[in-house]
């Protein structure tokens, strides 16, 4: 017995010679043909099949959580369908969102290096405590390396604190760092260990600012000059050793020390003065040409002028106009 085959134009074929055949549409398909028919722009494939990315003809809704025809869900900040709820292990695929509420590598509007991904700034988090009261300030970023930080942050009402910018908090490689920016130069750190010391820098002293000045040493302003008068250098040889000049900012007395190491305490700056420690409150050295300072009092209260960029410790006094804080860092 043969076996019959339909001919074209019967009612089992209905496709005739010389009729174009409609268009196709498949699930993946951004062929300009499907995108010029009129069914492409609402067509929508199987529910049950993997979407991998956006398709050019792949209808969604741009409404949060609507999961109609779709089969799935939908994500919560651009409406893509999911198969799952975005997770920071399977974001969206189409705008990256994790999940939470912290903003992801795709959203964040900034490209980040490789190295940038592996050390999540998760460490660069620290609190300031007012030690006047207690009070906190918590300091943290997520996305960010540099936190600047002035007096609406700080103290609202406190005009010793600069309106604009006052301090920059940096975090690099695991450590964080301060740098004063404020017009006045009301930043000081604690003198834990040497920091040096530049002629004209000031220091507190107990409550006492003074201006450090060397005496003899010719500071780098002094080396633009062509010709020094006589009297504005030393004969002794040896410049760096003749000694330095604290000078009270508030009164302008002026206390001299002769030699390359001195031990500042209550006796030789300030007799009667309680706040500055009876035996030593702190040292003044030269090395090689550099002064040191290095805080030695009981009540910690050895403070440098903040110039140029320096580490922090853990439990380091700051003071920020006329604020003390201690910066404390888990």
């Amino acid at each position: 017995m043969k076996k019959s085959f339909n001919k074209p134009g019967s009612a089992n074929n209905p496709f005739k010679p010389g009729q174009q055949k409609s268009n196709i549409h498949l699930p993946f398909s951004s062929s300009s043909s499907d995108n010029n028919d009129k069914k492409g722009p609402q067509y929508n494939p199987d529910p049950k099949k993997t979407q991998i990315g956006r398709q050019p003809d792949f209808p969604f809704s741009s409404k949060p959580g609507d999961k109609s025809d779709q089969g799935g869900q939908n994500c919560p900040k651009c409406g893509y369908p999911l198969r799952t709820r975005p997770a920071s292990s399977s974001p969206c695929p189409n705008c990256g969102f994790t999940g939470d509420d912290n903003n992801t590598v795709s959203d964040s509007g900034k490209t980040k290096p490789v190295i940038s991904l592996a050390e999540e700034i998760q460490e660069f988090r620290f609190n300031l405590v007012k030690e006047v009261n207690n009070s906190e300030i918590k300091i943290e970023s997520a996305d960010e390396n540099e936190i600047m930080l002035n007096r609406s942050h700080l103290d609202p009402e406190n005009d010793t604190i600069s309106s604009d910018k006052h301090v920059i908090f940096r975090y690099k490689n695991k450590i964080i760092y301060i740098e004063d920016v404020s017009s006045n130069g009301s930043t000081f750190i604690q003198a834990k260990n040497k920091l040096p010391l530049e002629p004209g820098s000031r220091i507190v002293i107990g409550n006492k600012i003074m201006l450090f000045k060397t005496s003899g040493s010719i500071s780098q302003n002094d080396q633009t000059k062509s010709t020094r008068k006589f009297g504005e250098f030393d004969l002794n040889g040896n410049q760096a050793d003749s000694g330095f000049t604290l000078i009270n900012e508030k009164t302008g007395q002026q206390v001299n020390y002769n030699g390359s190491s001195i031990i500042i305490n209550r006796s030789n700056l300030d007799p009667g003065n309680n706040t500055i420690s009876s035996t030593q409150h702190a040292e003044i050295e030269n090395s090689e040409n550099q002064w040191y300072i290095k805080d030695l009092s009981s009540n910690d209260s050895t403070f440098v002028q903040l110039k140029g960029e320096l580490p922090l410790e853990n439990k380091i006094r700051i003071i920020l106009g006329d604020q003390i804080f201690r910066f404390e860092h888990s």
